[in-house]
């Protein structure tokens, strides 16, 4: 015997076309984009700079003393590009090791050039000095590093992230971050 009462026995069974839903944009789905796009762009802007610098293109110098100011001040950091010395001029700001002095350098101001067969001398002085540097500058090679442009007080940070301490936080944050941006990704996959 049937349990199905006898009014619907020869009913066709309803068929309904439902449309594929679209998931819909949640909070969590936001910040996962949001943070997976500015975890890609701190990524492309390290991996710029560094390939910047291997290929010479430029380089980085924290400014340590305040012989340069008001132009560049403690815990700015310079960027450095390379010039011909031939398009040396007096007044550009350069990066150089001063005579004796191999580890050591210095970014002021040209105030002299001098060329001579086997290279340039430089004169130079720091902005806030109130006199020109005691030594002359012999200038090796077809180039210089010449300041380009400034970005203020960002020394400060790398002097500190070279704190042993810092860089090992640094590095467990960013391990942390990919590591669960990773897991929740694949979660995500298997709930679906």
């Amino acid at each position: 015997m049937s349990t199905e009462p006898i009014a619907y026995r020869d009913a066709q069974p309803l068929r309904l076309v439902v449309a594929p839903q679209r998931r819909a944009w949640t909070r969590g789905a936001t910040a996962r984009a949001l943070s997976s796009t500015l975890l890609a762009g701190v990524v492309l802007v390290i991996l710029v700079t560094i390939a910047g610098m291997l290929l010479g293109a430029w380089r980085f110098s924290v400014i340590d003393t305040g012989s340069m100011r008001p132009t560049l001040n403690p815990g700015d950091v310079a960027v450095l590009t390379p010039e011909p010395t031939t398009a040396l001029k007096r007044g550009q700001i350069v990066a150089f090791h001063p005579p004796g002095e191999p580890k050591l350098t210095v970014i002021h101001r040209v105030v002299s050039i001098h060329r001579v067969s086997n290279g340039v001398i430089i004169q130079t002085k720091g902005d806030a000095n109130n006199a020109a540097d005691q030594w002359r500058a012999r200038i090796i090679g077809n180039t210089v590093w010449r300041e380009r442009l400034k970005a203020q007080k960002v020394g400060y940070l790398a002097a500190w992230s070279q704190r042993r301490p810092v860089r090992f936080g640094l590095l467990i944050i960013i391990v942390t971050l990919v590591v669960s941006m990773m897991l929740g990704s694949i979660w995500r996959s298997t709930q679906q």
